[in-house]
């Protein structure tokens, strides 16, 4: 076990290095500047007949909060966390509300509120909404996701969230099937010419293109499903966005994680699944207005303890801490570090198939897992483990030779070179 300090200071970029010296706020000034606020969703249930619920919706909203919430003036978690999910999360569990329509309403409405003032003040403003759980499409082919009583439908979105809330920058996270209805119209044959330049009008609305401070992430391009695995304890999409939003996407050092590297790192861990019914199926699209923008900036306040994985040090992991919450897996290519942020004091595991070391982070700081004391793996596995999962996720390292080759051919902006190290 090794405590957390700042020994290995001299071995990150040097964006990290004025963060944990504290000495951020006086490189960056504007940084106070920003104000991020969250709304995340999470529902088990379907409100459609004969669906089951699923196992770990609430589990992967709680998670987002956790992320979430150390980079936002303010959260709200809409998810009821179910006997399990309670005791692994207490703290969450006291503060979230179930997820109605109401409780939706009043969550970006408060919001709306907020952000009206901060820009009034001349702060620079962003939400984060994220919904986990069911989705399918109406009648008329409009996308809509499950809450407790009704449907949170396309319109809503754009109505409540993109159009509601008027902040500078909006990115959408939503993991569900048929995720892509949600933000993309999928006509059918319209109904007369009154009838048509109606619904045209009312959906020109709606187009995403007419908003290009938003930015979407979802777990499905098309009519497709999402899966969840035991073996995660999370559903197999939102927990590869969180690896990645964790700092594992990081490709280039610069503690911003955009929505290029988000793309390509997801990618990467789902490259090896043969079954293309088990294969997550991201759509994600910048804001037009900024396609550098991030989705999370981990050198912002907020975070103040890291597992270092210095460039030497390649090739799959996962963490888990203390609670058994798996939080993050990546493979790594020995040609870059990898700094992770931790949501919180705790004990915790980093893993191989084989291997695994114990650290404890009780202070702000760095730690790097080079020098840790790996010992035999003596955790037996737990839960039905599904065979593409365990033997294909993750089967492909994530670094800059992968990065590179996938922004060349997917049309992503890329991110800027690596940010030089400062010698140790």
């Amino acid at each position: 076990m090794m405590t957390g300090n700042l020994s290995t200071i001299g071995a990150l970029p040097m964006r990290w290095c004025l963060l944990l010296l504290g000495v951020c706020t006086l490189a960056l000034p504007a940084r106070a500047e920003h104000r991020q606020y969250a709304v995340v969703v999470g529902s088990n249930a379907s409100i459609d007949e004969g669906v089951a619920p699923l196992r770990f919706a609430d589990d992967d909203a709680a998670r987002y909060a956790e992320l979430l919430g150390p980079l936002s003036a303010d959260l709200a978690l809409l998810a009821v966390l179910d006997q399990d999910s309670q005791a692994v999360f207490p703290e969450l569990a006291r503060r979230s509300v179930p997820p109605t329509r109401r409780a939706v309403d009043e969550a970006l409405s408060h919001v709306a509120r907020r952000v009206a003032g901060d820009r009034a003040a001349g702060h620079q403003t962003t939400l984060v909404f994220a919904f986990v759980g069911h989705g399918n499409v109406g009648p008329n082919r409009e996308g809509y996701v499950s809450l407790l009583d009704g449907a949170f439908t396309r319109s809503d979105l754009f109505e409540k969230v993109i159009r509601g809330v008027e902040a500078d920058f909006v990115h959408v996270i939503i993991d569900s099937c048929n995720a892509y209805l949600m933000v993309n119209r999928r006509g059918g044959e319209e109904r007369g010419p009154a009838y048509g330049d109606l619904v045209r009008g009312y959906l020109e609305e709606q187009e995403l293109e007419r908003y290009p401070h938003v930015g979407v992430v979802l777990s499905t391009s098309g009519e497709r499903e999402s899966h969840e695995w035991a073996g995660f304890r999370a559903g197999v999409f939102s927990h590869e966005v969180l690896s990645a939003l964790s700092g594992a996407a990081d490709v280039n050092g610069d503690a911003r994680i955009e929505y290029s590297e988000l793309r390509a790192f997801v990618a990467a861990a789902n490259l090896k699944i043969e079954d293309p019914r088990a294969r997550p199926d991201i759509f994600a699209r910048p804001p037009a207005r900024d396609r550098a923008r991030p989705l999370v900036d981990l050198s912002a306040p907020g975070f103040e303890r890291f597992l270092l994985f210095p460039a030497s040090f390649a090739g799959r992991f996962y963490i888990e801490d203390n609670r058994g919450v798996r939080l993050f897996d990546f493979n790594k290519a020995p040609d870059r570090s990898v700094a992770l942020a931790l949501p919180r004091k705790a004990r915790y595991f980093v893993r191989t198939e084989t291997t695994e070391a114990s650290v404890e982070l009780a202070a702000r700081g760095v730690v790097d897992v080079s020098a840790l004391t790996w010992r035999p793996l003596a955790l037996a596995s737990r839960g039905s483990i599904d065979t593409t999962f365990r033997r294909s996720l993750f089967e492909v390292p994530y670094g800059l030779d992968f990065y590179r080759g996938y922004a060349a051919t997917s049309g992503d902006l890329p991110v800027g070179e690596p940010v030089r190290r400062p010698p140790p």
